[in-house]
């Protein structure tokens, strides 16, 4: 078994090394071997049988014919047998078993040392040794696509299609297709079982991508042996100390590249800020991939986290509650954060607004901390909550990116104005196709997209429609990674600041006066070239400021007014009830 060493994860750093990681591609060499070691063999066995039965000519006679109906009986098997062959490779093998056969029974009867079977021997093993490696090799380079009962075929047998000549990239093989007119590729999409039957694989391995500038025509894609079965361990951050407009790096996808997320907008690159859904059934593997995303968050020096989560707050690693910005770990907790949200739409649009700008822009100093709002449980508070989607048509624009994580996106679960608000999908496993369809757009499950078949039998395993990237690979699958807690808290260390509170594990009330504190800082130095001071952690919590026992003001006189200037906005000091957590350090 040779091995060779190829690039993982797109050729990503993982170690902070500046070496890109690498995979080990397992290559058979045995198929290689069968043909010259049967050559030997057969000498030695031919070598054997004429010093056995040399000597008798009745025996000879009996072994000759013996040898005869054997040669003849494969040969035969191995035209049979290669049938589902090209034509090419089924002659070779056919030509080079009757050529064994007839070498065999002159060599038993003159002894293969003898001349000229020895010298054929020495000419015809070598040579088909070759034919045959060869043949293999080209079965690599689009052999086995072509061949009869291959993809062409398959594809032909059921659709009356025109099949250019399928190509193999790694595990992948693909084909363009043309339809007959009148005829849409569609269709052929809603044969895609029939056409995985046809191929003997999975339903879930067959993709059929239209084509956008014509209905009949498209592509086929198949890959056979699931090339993320294996669980993969988080690398580490992905742009640590960095901007948040650089992308996330989540998981790795089906072809080896990274699954990459972008936040921020970026004008140049037409992509738009973006929200996002984040679905999957219980045990699919959802939190793993909302932890991964508050993490890399955390550790961008121009972003800041608020993450809310009303359902089991109490599970989030201590890592996360003190590397926030903002905790809710309550519905009413939450409900009040968003309610702050709202609030502050208007004071930062008219902060990026008054120096030019329409939306947060990466290295302006005059612009506020990109804030990454991320709901898991959403559906407790998203259910009938008009305030989700204000918050989803306004927000983009003020540099806020709103993620919520659920289980399902039913109207009785989550607003569907606010869902058609919402560009960006992570799917998961869910429990049912209706699931999917609304999490997923029309065209990525017509194409072949079908997370209910893995419901939550394969953590990790996710659809993934990011804003801004090529949609026909929306249809392909990918796998996030899974992170060894001890491993990931140690990498946010560096990002969290001071020495986090401990307190109570039960709800306290919120103190009777709020003492004025100063919000998150707005303008970061955010000059790539000029900034030699270190990078500034996000701070969550003030180890001084424990919660207290009083009685809770009214929220009406808590709340500051919206700011009349971005000078004022910047300057705006909070409650210290909206940012200490009533769960701080536990």
């Amino acid at each position: 078994m040779a091995k060779t060493r190829m690039p993982k994860n797109g050729g990503l750093t993982t170690d902070g090394s500046g070496e890109a990681s690498v995979h080990t591609v397992k290559v058979p060499l045995w198929p290689y071997l069968v043909t010259p070691t049967s050559s030997v063999g057969l000498a030695v066995a031919t070598g054997l049988a004429h010093w056995r039965w040399a000597d008798s000519p009745g025996s000879m006679g009996a072994a000759a014919a013996g040898l005869t109906l054997a040669g003849t009986a494969l040969t035969a098997l191995t035209w049979r047998a290669s049938a589902a062959r090209d034509i090419v490779r089924r002659a070779v093998a056919t030509t080079t078993c009757l050529a064994g056969s007839v070498w065999a029974i002159g060599a038993t009867i003159a002894a293969p040392w003898s001349t000229p079977w020895l010298d054929m021997w020495l000419i015809g093993a070598p040579t088909a040794s070759i034919a045959m490696g060869v043949v293999r090799v080209l079965r690599n380079r689009g052999g086995d696509a072509a061949a009869g009962g291959g993809l062409a075929d398959a594809v032909k047998s059921l659709r009356n299609a025109a099949v250019a000549r399928p190509t193999i990239k790694g595990a992948k093989a693909t084909a363009a297709v043309t339809l007959e007119a009148g005829t849409s590729v569609k269709e052929l999409a809603g044969d895609r079982g029939a056409l995985a039957s046809a191929l003997d694989v999975p339903e879930t391995a067959v993709r059929v991508i239209p084509n956008p500038d014509s209905a009949r025509r498209g592509r086929v894609e198949v890959v056979p042996v699931d090339q993320l079965r294996d669980m993969i361990p988080w690398p580490g951050l992905s742009a640590p100390g960095r901007s948040i407009a650089e992308p996330i790096v989540l998981g790795v996808m089906e072809d080896g590249e990274p699954l990459m997320l972008w936040l921020p907008g970026d004008h140049a690159a037409g992509r738009n800020a973006a929200h996002f859904l984040i679905v999957g059934m219980s045990g699919a593997g959802k939190t793993e991939v909302i932890l991964n995303i508050a993490a890399e968050v955390i550790s961008r020096r121009d972003a800041e986290l608020w993450l809310a989560d009303p359902r089991k707050g109490d599970q989030l690693p201590t890592w996360a509650r003190n590397g926030a910005v903002r905790v809710a770990l309550t519905e009413d907790d939450t409900n009040e954060m968003l309610e702050d949200v709202a609030i502050d739409i208007t004071g930062r649009a008219r902060q990026i607004g008054a120096h030019g700008h329409k939306q947060w822009t990466p290295g302006c100093r005059q612009c506020p901390r990109y804030r990454v709002v991320i709901v898991d449980e959403a559906a407790q508070v998203a259910a009938g909550n008009p305030l989700v989607t204000e918050l989803t048509e306004a927000a983009r624009s003020a540099g806020i990116s709103l993620l919520f994580g659920l289980q399902r996106v039913s109207h009785d679960r989550f607003p569907t104005s606010a869902r058609a608000n919402i560009p960006g999908s992570i799917c998961l496993g869910v429990d049912k196709d209706v699931d999917a369809g609304m999490a997923l757009s029309e065209a990525t499950l017509d194409a072949g997209a079908m997370p209910w078949a893995w419901k939550n039998t394969k953590p990790g395993y996710l659809y993934a429609e990011i804003p801004g990237t090529d949609t026909t690979r929306w249809t392909m699958p990918c796998r996030s990674f899974v992170a060894d807690e001890d491993h990931r808290a140690a990498a946010i260390a560096p990002f969290i600041g001071g020495q986090p509170a401990t307190g109570p594990t039960t709800p306290q009330p919120e103190p009777a006066r709020p003492a004025p504190r100063p919000r998150p800082r707005q303008e970061p130095d955010m000059d790539d070239e000029h900034d030699d001071e270190p990078n500034e952690p996000n701070r969550a919590i003030n180890p001084n400021d424990p919660p207290t026992t009083s009685t809770p003001p009214s929220r009406s006189a808590s709340r500051p007014a919206y700011p009349a200037s971005p000078s004022d906005y910047a300057s705006r000091p909070w409650p210290a009830s909206r940012h200490t957590s009533t769960y701080a350090g536990t």
